[in-house]
């Protein structure tokens, strides 16, 4: 996608064609939020296939303005032609961000400006794999708590050094003699993500279940937040521990878990494994729910974590609906859009402008988008 348009704030239609560009031009708007495509897992993957063979410049960006204050939020992707061998990877790429006009790490990025995406694939986030529910908690803290990020990197580095350290890859090394360093190192950075986890979903209840309530006539959401933390876990209550209390738990669940992770050769507990139950009506909803008491479980969830977004980053987030309201019903529809109205900016695509009452048709900025160009319509 190649354009360049402006908008003002309230809410901002773009309509068009399946494989125009609809949903790219989403997913680039919350990469300027969270400095990465949540949708593809390899830069291969966010570029098209000419600039990733031939080589060239990706850039996206966008100027966030609320009150008196604007923030030039920018990334920049220097690609590398493919080998003659594969196009089905990028040789080299060089990334870039910039927050008004001064260069930061990714780390430093992330938040500065917020958005909050909602997407047909939010489905997974009810019905899908620990991981989706991990990705999920992990974009929304990120938003509003820098330190949270740096802890989950750090984490990830002494993970896989304690890995290497498991799998015999360091020669000489003594697992008894070494391995308490990165125990200690471990628990440590495991702490700040375990409570910062534990902490939001707490708040992500609150907010969550009066709004599923709402949109589902009274149907009761619970969330639990679930630690991997191994039998442990099973004597004590999280919600009970302190700090010290906390490290402790880490540090006896290390030890209880040496025997199954010497025998598997990587770690088997600790915060990259970590999952967060959804109920409905008190049944377990990744196996028993619907499509619609799942999608209405995964917009309750978002409009919660734009509201903690909100709170904790002190500033409003930009709202996304990616193609998300054709299948809801006309009164769930004016009920989602009232939810987000509170909002500064609110972007929607939809490929037929009669899904959307004409009150809002008649407010609203319109754009076409065309062979990933956009246009006012």
């Amino acid at each position: 996608m190649d354009t360049d348009f402006t908008m003002d704030q309230g809410l901002a239609v773009f309509t068009g064609g399946n494989g125009h560009g609809k949903s790219t031009l989403l997913e680039a708007v919350h990469m300027l939020s969270v400095a990465k495509s949540i949708r593809g897992h390899t830069d291969r993957e966010i570029v098209n296939h000419r600039i990733a063979n031939t080589g060239g410049h990706v850039q996206v960006l966008g100027v966030f303005n609320e009150s008196n204050i604007s923030v030039r939020a920018q990334f920049d992707m220097d690609i590398e032609a493919s080998s003659g061998e594969s196009t089905q990877r990028v040789r080299s790429v060089v990334k870039s961000w910039r927050i008004n006009g001064v260069k930061l790490k990714a780390v430093e990025f992330v938040g500065r400006a917020n958005v909050v995406l909602f997407e047909a694939q939010d489905l997974e986030i009810v019905l899908g794999g620990a991981s989706t529910r991990r990705r999920y908690l992990d974009i929304l803290i990120g938003q509003f708590d820098t330190e949270y990020v740096r802890a989950l990197m750090r984490l990830n580095r002494i993970r896989k050094s304690r890995n290497a350290l498991l799998k015999g890859m360091y020669q000489g090394a003594n697992l008894d003699e070494e391995m308490p360093f990165w125990d200690d190192r471990f628990r440590d950075e495991s702490l700040k993500v375990i409570q910062t986890r534990r902490d939001v979903m707490s708040l992500l209840q609150t907010r969550a279940a009066p709004i599923h309530a709402q949109l589902s006539n009274g149907e009761k959401l619970e969330l639990q937040y679930q630690p991997r933390l191994g039998t442990t876990l099973k004597t004590v209550d999280l919600n009970d521990l302190d700090s010290d209390g906390l490290k402790q738990l880490i540090y006896e669940s290390l030890i209880a878990s040496k025997g199954r992770e010497q025998s598997a050769g990587n770690m088997v507990i600790g915060p990259h494994l970590d999952d967060f139950g959804i109920r409905i009506d008190s049944t377990i909803a990744r196996q028993y729910a619907s499509r619609g008491q799942a999608r209405t479980a995964a917009l309750a969830l978002r409009l919660a974590e734009a509201s903690l977004v909100a709170e904790f980053a002190q500033r409003k987030p930009v709202i996304a609906f990616d193609d998300v309201l054709s299948e809801m019903d006309a009164s769930r529809r004016s009920m989602i859009i009232e939810q987000t109205s509170q909002y500064e900016q609110t972007l929607l695509t939809a490929t037929d402008l009669t899904l959307l009452e004409k009150r809002m048709i008649n407010t609203a900025q319109k754009f076409i988008i065309n062979q990933g160009q956009v246009h006012p319509d």
